[in-house]
């Protein structure tokens, strides 16, 4: 049973106390006592917050429907309008922008639903103007010109099956004066541990065992944003903690004298702080930018390893410092003009700082420390070429089309000039349909922390060997690789889109094929053609048990993926809104992703792995031929519901002898996860009471159905490592939400 312990309760009550406590004397300097009503339905074509330079947006959203998603934040409000941004050369999340500008990581996380005024959906050769490639669509959110307010938000949630509590609160004050922004945010977030007992998975001392760790995350963030002699300047910082603390199992008593129970802890803690600050103007035609950016993480990790021969509980300690400095300047607009058209390019400038210290303490050797500074120095340039213009009488009959290309080149201190191109075409021959083209050469290195990070060794982790067909509990070793090289990611897509038809409705469908040599990443799991290419990544004791496993980073000798990506967004209104209140309709999307091919050759003279025929992808199985997304929202008058579905077909993976393998079926898998909201300050029975203005309660489902992955080998018996509840440990989870603004 969910359970709803007083202290939370107490807790979230105490919140909203503050918050109110707040508002008061916030509301008292900036705005009348009276709750105000909600803003009217007003659509505002001013040029401010543009950010098209001219093209026309693939779809505005007024605030009515944007109150429909039921989403408290802009990061929400991107998750809910994901199905729209979809792009059909790729599958990249959305460009965001605040006004225009390129919106900061803080202030995108503070400012919320209600600061919106509209919402532009941008074709995807706007992202060029702020220095990306061309194969993401552009999200601009413009802010109400005057805004303030004090949104509270409370969360409390568990599994229905026991176990999972969390609890999540967070207030923040928003003040919105023409260009001239301040946002301050304060959250809090705690997710009690989940034990193998709790699940029922029949292993010793299960209750010594995390399936989940207990986890607390605390943050206070703040902007302030003003235009300064006609200079759009903005200033953000914020300061995160986040600890987690798990167990792995009891230690060993049999190496050490006299009986003893010890559990074992696994805990670290991160602190994170981060500064930025944003410039941006305009000069003639050209609209220029710079960005300043500081980020220190520091780490700490503590891994409880055993007890050694003198009884003493042995420990590894790592410490680690990552800061970071970023200095970015970037110039866009009207390079040159053809007769289709301007040139419309984006130069970009960087100069980077990295520095990474680390220290570890493993037992029985002495401290060691390592340091690594890395400088960076990037140039790009981002251009798109008008070919022709039906409007202007260039080459008419093939409509509008254009080429796009990019040229980047990163001079990385530890691993010299790296350079990464792309080239493009964009075909519109008749209003309706789209049609593109894009080949893409990306080089980049591995990161520091991938080269230094401090080994972690955890004892006791859950593992599934191919090989023998053993569910083993081992030492699990991560952390960086200073052998690793850079990896080269070619990318090659061909895409159509038609839109709109049928109101809002859009078609899309893009061909990808990547071909990514040198990919950096943790070992596939383990299966004969993995350890033959790395053997001493394995250790195994005499009777043939794989006991340790070093799972630091490494290159991959070349990975080959070809998928088609395909579906539909259709929009249907449904009645007549009521004034003042919000869109009423019915929304859905249905998307599929078809696997044609997945193969990755880990080092040259061992056999490729073929992920959909045989080779292991992860503990799911493996790579499943389709994956199915689904998303419908239905709204009327203040009530919303969301239902999201994902589907994944089944595999089959070969264990044992490779020339005579044995099959382990993993099956299909549906999921479901639904979201009920009501905005009592539009219901028909509550829309003329002020204290419901602002309030918003919403019960989300997640797993609704409680369906897990089935798996089973030739005899139909599940491997341990494949129970249920090491699947999904959650299963199906309730969450209540409620919401103010003041």
């Amino acid at each position: 049973m969910l359970q709803w312990p007083w202290f939370r309760a107490a807790f979230a009550g105490a919140a909203v106390t503050v918050g109110i406590a707040l508002a008061g004397p916030l509301q008292a300097a900036d705005a009348p006592a009276t709750i105000p009503e909600p803003p009217p339905e007003i659509i505002v074509t001013t040029p401010r917050g543009s950010a098209s330079g001219g093209i026309e947006p693939l779809l505005e959203l007024s605030p009515s429907e944007l109150d429909s998603y039921g989403a408290d934040s802009l990061s929400d409000l991107v998750d809910a309008l994901r199905p729209l941004t979809r792009s059909s050369r790729g599958d990249q999340a959305a460009v965001v922008l605040i006004n225009g500008h390129l919106a900061g990581q803080t202030e995108f996380d503070n400012l919320p639903r209600e600061a919106i005024e509209r919402v532009e959906v941008l074709p995807e050769s706007v992202a060029l103007q702020y220095g990306f490639s061309e194969n993401r669509r552009v999200l601009n959110f413009v802010l109400r010109e005057h805004y303030s307010a004090v949104p509270l938000r409370a969360t409390e949630s568990g599994a229905t099956e026991g176990g999972g509590q969390a609890i999540a609160a967070d207030a923040s004050r928003v003040q919105l004066n023409d260009e001239a922004r301040i946002t301050l945010l304060a959250s809090y977030k705690d997710n009690a541990f989940l034990s193998d007992s709790d699940r029922g998975i029949d292993v010793p001392d299960s209750s010594y065992y995390t399936l989940l760790p207990d986890t607390t995350d605390t943050k206070v963030a703040a902007t302030v944003s003003r235009s300064i002699l006609g200079v759009s300047s903005s200033f953000e910082a914020s300061y995160e903690v986040m600890s987690t603390r798990s167990l792995q199992g009891l230690a060993d008593v049999s190496s050490a004298a006299g009986e003893i129970e010890q559990p074992l802890d696994e805990s670290s803690a991160v602190r994170t702080s981060r500064i930025a600050m944003q410039f941006t103007g305009q000069l003639h035609d050209f609209v220029w930018g710079t960005t300043v950016y500081y980020m220190h993480v520091a780490s700490r990790s503590t891994s409880d390893l055993g007890i050694d021969s003198a009884g003493d509980l042995s420990i590894d300690r790592t410490e680690s410092a990552f800061n970071i400095g970023n200095l970015q300047i970037s110039v866009s607009g009207p390079a040159a003009s053809l007769p289709a058209g301007p040139v419309i390019a984006n130069f970009k400038f960087g100069l980077q700082y990295q520095g990474f210290d680390t220290r570890d303490s493993e037992p029985g050797a002495p401290l060691t420390a390592s340091n690594l500074v890395r400088t960076v120095r990037s140039a790009n340039v981002n251009a798109s070429v008008p070919i022709a213009k039906r409007e202007r009488g260039i080459l008419p009959a093939l409509g509008e089309l254009s080429g796009t290309f990019s040229a980047s080149l990163d001079s990385v201190s530890d691993f010299g000039n790296l350079f990464s191109e792309s080239v493009g075409l964009d075909w519109h021959p008749i209003k309706k349909l789209h049609l593109d083209a894009i080949y893409t050469d990306h080089r980049t290195a591995p990161t520091v922390q991938q080269l230094r990070a401090p080994p972690i060794y955890t004892t006791n982790v859950e593992t599934f060997d191919y090989i023998t067909q053993q569910t083993v509990y081992l030492t699990e070793i991560t952390g960086g690789n200073e052998v690793l090289s850079p990896t080269d990611s070619r990318q090659g897509s061909f895409g159509v889109s038609i839109r709109p038809f049928a109101g809002k409705t859009e078609f899309l469908a893009h061909y990808e094929e990547n071909r990514i040599s040198n990919a950096i990443g943790a070992l596939p799991p383990t299966d004969a053609a993995v350890e033959s290419a790395f053997p001493e990544r394995f250790v195994r004791d005499a009777d043939g048990t794989l006991i340790s496993i070093d799972d630091r980073w490494v290159n991959l000798e070349r990975e080959r993926v070809n998928d088609v990506k395909w579906g539909v967004n259709v929009w249907i209104p449904i009645g007549e809104s009521p004034a003042m209140a919000m869109a009423n309709r019915i929304e859905f999307s249905l998307f599929d992703t078809w696997y044609l091919n997945d193969v990755t050759l880990i080092r040259p003279g061992i056999p490729e792995l073929n992920l959909l025929d045989g080779a292991p992808s992860d503990v799911s199985g493996g790579q499943p031929r389709h994956k199915i997304e689904f998303h419908t929202l239905y709204h009327r008058d203040g009530l919303g519901v969301l239902l999201a579905v994902a589907w994944r077909s089944p595999t089959v993976v070969g264990t044992g002898d490779p020339a005579a393998p044995d099959p382990i079926y993993f099956s299909s898998l549906g999921t479901a996860d639904l979201r009920v909201f009501l905005d009592l300050g539009h219901l028909p029975w509550t829309r003329g009471a002020s204290w419901a203005q602002g309030a918003r309660a919403a019960l989300a489902v997640t797993n609704l159905f409680d369906r897990r992955q089935t798996v089973h080998d030739a005899d139909g018996a599940t491997p341990t490592a494949f129970d249920p509840g090491f699947l999904d440990p959650l299963g199906r989870v309730l969450a209540l939400t409620v919401r103010k603004v003041f």
